[in-house]
């Protein structure tokens, strides 16, 4: 891993877990796939109203909870790596 993939990760761990899981999980991936699956469902006939909508984000946002908390996992991992790995 080059030097400037390393410092990217060591900044990304520094911001911290609750950040990324925000950040990364429920603003990247949660409430883009919402708005895609309404989407989706708009031009496949699905009949779409306000609740469904809310609901849609609320479920992907708490999905984007666990997708944030799993890749975290898989960062933090990765760090702990490259850090032993210059020792």
């Amino acid at each position: 891993m080059d030097s400037r993939k390393q410092d990217k990760l060591g900044l990304t761990v520094q911001k911290g877990m609750l950040r990324f899981v925000l950040v990364i999980g429920v603003l990247g991936w949660g409430i883009p796939t919402a708005i895609l699956f309404s989407i989706i469902q708009h031009f496949t006939g699905t009949p779409q109203t306000i609740n469904i909508v809310a609901l849609s984000l609320v479920l992907f946002s708490v999905g984007g909870l666990f997708w944030g908390a799993t890749m975290w996992w898989f960062v933090k991992s990765q760090y702990k790596k490259v850090t032993s790995a210059r020792l």
